[in-house]
């Protein structure tokens, strides 16, 4: 219990946690997709910079030797080859504070897709995000979080402001509230289509549904 609950508190700053109540239907950057099913979607791709504090927070809880924060290790010859030329720091400790004085040399991860990671890594993150999004979050219907499917997908588009931006084209706002880049920026793993991440650059993004009691 100890383990889960430094979890929270660190994550409380950094998740869409937000104040969900059974009457308002809504969580904090996702947008609603099916009301018949209570189905959201995140607003944008996981970035960057949520992936590193999901690492972070493994490796704070469970220590760097242990199967929990090892799990979180990405593909660093894929992640490196797209962004190599824009991380000034190994892409495999993103969880690492970057040196005093080279701020200026990154970019800002959290406007840039998180890729290099397999289909099991995604849907462990989502695992994740249901376990420590539900013990934060009492007194009102479970939230579970998981892949979309393609007809998920195809729910969103008719919900999503439409784009044509290139590969790895940096992230809007996600706190806008408009589905973006389910047509473009990076191809989306969706449940049962195990993409080969080595083959383009593979981001992912959540759905959330709100169980009925």
């Amino acid at each position: 219990m100890k383990k889960v609950s430094s979890i929270v508190i660190s994550l409380f700053s950094i998740l869409l946690i937000g104040n969900i109540s059974a009457n308002a239907q809504r969580i904090p950057y996702m947008s609603l997709i099916d009301n018949k099913e209570m189905k959201y979607m995140d607003n944008a791709e996981i970035s960057i910079d949520a992936w590193r504090e999901y690492q972070y927070l493994m490796k704070k809880t469970y220590g760097q030797d242990s199967k929990e924060f090892l799990s979180t290790i990405f593909d660093s010859i894929v992640f490196d080859k797209y962004y190599g030329n824009l991380l000034k720091y190994s892409p495999n400790e993103l969880w690492i504070s970057p040196p005093m004085g080279s701020k200026k040399d990154l970019i800002d991860c959290s406007d840039y897709p998180m890729i290099g990671i397999s289909y099991k890594q995604c849907i462990d993150y989502c695992k994740w995000r249901t376990e420590i999004y539900n013990y934060k979050i009492k007194g009102v219907s479970k939230i579970t979080f998981s892949i979309p499917s393609h007809e998920d997908y195809a729910k969103a588009i008719s919900k999503a402001k439409i784009t044509n931006n290139p590969p790895l084209f940096k992230l809007v706002n996600k706190k806008r509230g408009k589905i973006t880049g389910v047509t473009d920026n990076v191809k989306e793993y969706n449940i049962g289509n195990k993409i080969n991440p080595n083959d383009n650059p593979i981001g992912f993004r959540c759905i959330a549904i709100i169980e009925k009691d």
